[in-house]
């Protein structure tokens, strides 16, 4: 029986539920917290730095954010190990949800900075900004082409690149809904901010396109190699959905990738919230509007 079990005495507890009651705890107790952050005192800080500075805190932010999610699946395994094992005490097991709480708390505002960084690049005038961060891309591309790569590695990179455009279509996302939200959902504000978020993720996938293309021939990497990549993330899928599993195929795909959802799902249920807020707020006025007419 684990930690969480003996507290909650629930019925064919599981060491399943309890990662996942912790999962729910955590991203509730760090909702809260996120609602100390003011995003527009945010926001207003990062647009006052130079353009050059931004860029490099940009890059700065990327690499915290994979070194982030790296450390964090370390404190998370540490938090479900002496959460589901009756070895461990209570004192360990509070210890360790509290550094969870802490470092999901800290990468939730460093995954909330890189959506403001990027949001103050869209609505630059000159939008120079946006282009350096787009050239960050033929960067990586040079980097990689002309390096040995055999095929444990090309599948570490397959992974990284599949976590990154996953994560920067969450982050246009959130430029979107912010910007259309100050606009008060127009949608000729959205016709207007198409093509550079269509610039913006074509451009990723073509310089992964051609990245892989070059490795995959300077290094002669059959493409078949790919379907044993997918063999080997439904294996993950599987073996999580064995009885003594603790944790569910997203935590198993999630550890391969290098991918971090909870701070990304935080940041989001902020993103919403201040959204959700600003609905009320209109249909109040409508309300009034209305109100006076009558």
């Amino acid at each position: 029986t684990s930690v969480v079990g003996s507290l909650l005495c629930s019925r064919k507890w599981t060491a399943s539920n309890t990662c996942d009651f912790l999962k729910i705890f955590i991203v509730i107790v760090c909702s809260c917290l996120m609602t100390l952050i003011d995003t527009s005192v945010m926001y207003h800080q990062v647009r006052g730095q130079g353009i050059i500075k931004l860029y490099i805190f940009y890059n700065m932010l990327e690499v915290a954010d994979k070194l982030f999610s790296s450390f964090g699946q370390d404190i998370f395994d540490a938090l479900f190990w002496s959460s589901t094992h009756s070895s461990s005490n209570f004192v360990w097991m509070f210890v360790h949800l509290f550094i969870a709480i802490i470092y999901t708390w800290l990468h939730t505002i460093l995954v909330l900075l890189q959506a403001t960084t990027l949001n103050v690049a869209f609505n630059s005038h000159t939008q120079a900004l946006l282009a350096i961060m787009m050239s960050n891309n033929f960067v990586e591309l040079k980097g990689s082409v002309f390096k040995k790569f055999a095929k444990a590695n090309l599948f570490q990179m397959s992974c990284s690149d599949v976590r990154e455009r996953f994560h920067i279509f969450t982050l246009l996302t959130v430029v979107v809904v912010r910007n259309m939200m100050a606009v008060n959902w127009k949608f000729e504000h959205f016709v207007e901010m198409l093509p550079d978020l269509a610039l913006v993720i074509v451009a990723e996938i073509i310089v992964d396109w051609l990245k892989h293309a070059f490795i995959t021939k300077f290094n002669e990497i059959p493409a078949e190699v790919y379907q044993d990549f997918t063999i080997t993330i439904a294996f993950d899928v599987v073996r999580s959905r064995d009885e003594k599993a603790f944790s569910d195929y997203s935590d198993q795909v999630s550890r391969r990738m290098g991918f971090a959802p909870i701070p990304l799902t935080i940041m989001l249920i902020r993103v919403v919230t201040q959204t959700f807020d600003f609905t009320i707020t209109s249909v109040q006025l409508v309300f009034c509007e209305l109100l006076v007419i009558v």
